[in-house]
């Protein structure tokens, strides 16, 4: 019994020992949390880093996927630069290319389109967008040179960004407003009816037409005194709501040479602030609803000086969608002085174009016509008929003709990078229309081409990053 009880007092001193322990560790513990510092709020916590609202779009005002990573080469809290390219493959096959009537195959520059490498920046500028109103206000700019797959060469010889070298700026309210080499402000909106290949509506981005093929002389009533691009240009495109677009467009005198090899030649002639200039004025009306189609239409006016000739351009067109189809169409009235002084007359085509697309799924197909059709149209030295724009200066010899070209094409769109395609044109000409280069040329008079008429099969891919 005495051990038993001495066993029982061990075990309770033992637990009176833990018990006083666990007291004094939780005092020690509520002590410490009284004297730590509150846990801080959420709201006390910083903001994750929010993108500027300018660099939420690109430069045409197009939200930017988030989920989607360009190819970046610079990136900060405001300012982006990117890389971008598209390279495409034609091997084709024309005839009626020699006097006797023989046949080319092989490689040729690219039928849909130029071969390029470009280099898109924006730089928010919120600062300066608060104090306008324009919080998504920034400066932009694109660099884009052109090349030939087939071997390699510049597009423009000596000239490394002939396709882009502009600085501009774009937001919501102001719209886009760009300085320097760009497309033509008609080209711009004309685009979505002057072949079977632009977009159905018309956008605030460059582009249109497709590259060398026997109807791309069409784009050329959509120019200027530099061609189907301006040399200091200033362009104002702004898109009001869903549906109307609007521009106005200004480029100073570039000597009056015409054509891409005038590029660098920038400044108007000293006390001749018109000569070699052009301005245009265009307006586009997207998505009206016809019933169960949707319409898209614009009308444009353009004007050139070259050599202190004068051209002008109307431009009507557009197109109708209902579902995977897709009809378009134009017009276009142009008028140009020819000779010194106008000592020749006026010169008057009356051209137009129809082409229908119908994409059911991932494969594309397309088919359409291209009439160009001239009055008194002058011949260059060379026996050839001025493309629209061109330099009319030298005329002494003039006639009336036409050419019509039938193209079409089946494209399969592989992903959203990577086209397959294999396409053809058809051209015949009439009366005295010459024209001459390895696509599009037909003269039944002995110059430039041999024969009238010409047929051109081609294939290939088109990859873009």
């Amino acid at each position: 019994m005495s051990d038993l009880k001495e066993q029982i007092q061990t075990l309770s001193k033992r637990l009176s020992d833990l018990e006083a322990k666990e007291a004094k560790e939780a005092k020690e513990k509520e002590a410490r949390e009284k004297a730590a510092p509150p846990p801080l709020a959420s709201s006390a916590l910083p903001p994750p880093p929010q993108v500027p609202a300018a660099l939420r779009t690109d430069q045409n005002g197009v939200p930017l996927d988030p989920t989607v990573n360009v190819i970046s080469l610079y990136s900060s809290s405001n300012t982006r630069l990117s890389i971008y390219g598209l390279i495409e493959a034609t091997l084709s096959r024309a005839d009626h290319q020699t006097s006797s009537g023989g046949t080319t195959n092989g490689f040729q520059v690219a039928w849909f389109s130029g071969n390029r490498l470009g280099f898109d920046a924006l730089h928010a500028l919120p600062g300066v967008g608060e104090a306008l109103s324009m919080p998504d206000l920034k400066v932009m700019s694109k660099l884009e040179t052109e090349y030939e797959l087939p071997t390699g060469d510049m597009d423009t010889a000596n000239v490394f960004f002939n396709r882009d070298a502009w600085l501009g700026f774009y937001s919501e309210t102001l719209g886009k407003l760009t300085f320097g080499r760009q497309n033509t402000l008609t080209r711009d909106f004309t685009q979505n009816w002057g072949d079977a290949y632009g977009t159905p509506e018309v956008i605030l981005k460059e582009g249109g037409y497709s590259n060398v093929n026997n109807f791309k002389q069409f784009i050329f009533y959509s120019g200027a005194p530099t061609g189907t691009r301006v040399n200091s240009g200033i362009n104002w495109k702004k898109k009001w709501d869903q549906h109307w677009v609007t521009g106005v467009g200004w480029a100073f005198g570039s000597g009056g040479g015409g054509g891409s090899g005038d590029v660098g030649n920038g400044g108007s002639y000293p006390g001749d602030f018109n000569n070699g200039t052009n301005k245009a004025v265009s307006v586009a009306y997207n998505g009206l609803p016809v019933g169960p189609t949707l319409v898209n239409a614009n009308a444009n006016w353009d004007h050139g000086t070259n050599h202190d000739l004068s051209h002008n351009s109307v431009l009507f067109g557009g197109n109708v969608n209902y579902g995977p189809w897709r009809v378009n169409g134009g017009y276009v009235h142009y008028t140009a002085e020819q000779g010194p002084n106008n000592s020749v007359g006026d010169r008057h085509d009356n051209s137009w174009t129809m082409s229908g697309n119908f994409r059911p799924g991932k494969t594309e197909f397309s088919l359409g016509y291209v009439r160009l059709a001239g009055d008194h149209a002058g011949f260059n030295s060379a026996g050839l008929i001025i493309n629209a724009y061109g330099n009319m200066a030298g005329v002494t010899t003039v006639a009336d003709g036409a050419k019509g070209t039938v193209f079409g094409a089946i494209m399969y769109h592989a992903d959203s990078q990577t086209d397959f395609y294999v396409a053809a044109d058809h051209f015949n000409v009439s009366g005295g229309w010459v024209i001459g280069d390895a696509q599009g040329n037909g003269n039944k008079f002995g110059v430039g081409h041999p024969y009238d008429s010409e047929l051109e099969v081609a294939t290939g891919v088109r990859f873009k990053f």
